[in-house]
């Protein structure tokens, strides 16, 4: 009898998604915001809390893109004579990144990235001591008295906050998800973001002496966040390749 063609039954790899990075994942954070401003008065900085969310999908080899959606706090503690005031800025933060993983997502996996952030504003308000608080846009070209010889004159403050972000995570798979700690410095392209002055009057009548200190700043963050990813789907082999 003639010999008769045989084929070979399709392999697992062709017939099933291999395992291997998520195609897409999203996730959940808290985080923890320290912020620094390029005004010229000595500060503190303002410690906030917040959190948000985040999805991501393959973009090539081991490059992912992430759009985030997060609460931050950003602000300053600023002291000038014998004035103190807080700069409390809250933002909901948009940014979109570049993420690097040195190893699949099903490993432990560092990444680095980088891209821009997008910060609408939720609250922006002027603090003087625990309980007066002064939003900022009602201020906008008016004095405000902090004490017998200290006003603050607000000249502007930006609708937005656009900067640049760049961070170090390290990804940990638990189970079915992957546990995430991650450090990152966000820089305002938006500067001045408050524009300011604080103007100091010394002495009475003709020995008045008025000085006036200039409190522009743009928002330096330091934020790190911990929480966790869920993948979505794996990549096929070739994708893996």
């Amino acid at each position: 009898m003639p010999a008769t063609a045989q084929t070979e039954a399709p392999t697992q790899t062709e017939t099933q998604t291999a395992p291997g990075d998520p195609r897409f994942y999203g996730g959940a954070r808290y985080s923890f915001s320290l912020s620094d401003v390029s005004a010229l008065q000595e500060y503190d900085p303002r410690f906030g809390v917040g959190g948000g969310i985040f999805v991501a999908g393959h973009a090539w080899h081991s490059l992912d893109l992430r759009v985030e959606a997060n609460y931050v706090q950003k602000g300053a503690h600023l002291a000038v004579s014998r004035s103190e005031i807080e700069w409390q800025l809250d933002f909901l933060e948009v940014p979109v990144l570049l993420v690097w993983n040195t190893s699949p997502q099903t490993q432990t996996s560092v990444q680095f990235y980088a891209g821009v952030s997008y910060a609408i504003p939720l609250q922006r308000q002027i603090e003087q001591g625990e309980n007066i608080g002064y939003d900022i846009e009602d201020f906008v070209d008016q004095g405000i008295v902090m004490n017998s010889t200290t006003v603050v004159a607000l000249n502007g403050v930006e609708d937005a906050d656009l900067g640049l972000a760049l961070g170090v995570g390290l990804s940990v798979p638990v189970g079915a998800v992957n546990f995430l700690v991650e450090a990152r410095y966000t820089r305002s392209f938006t500067d001045p973001y408050v524009s300011a002055d604080f103007v100091v009057t010394t002495g009475q009548g003709a020995e008045a002496v008025t000085e006036t200190t200039v409190a522009d700043f743009s928002n330096r963050v330091f934020t790190f966040y911990f929480g966790f990813s869920f993948p979505f789907g794996a990549r096929s082999a070739s994708e893996s390749q």
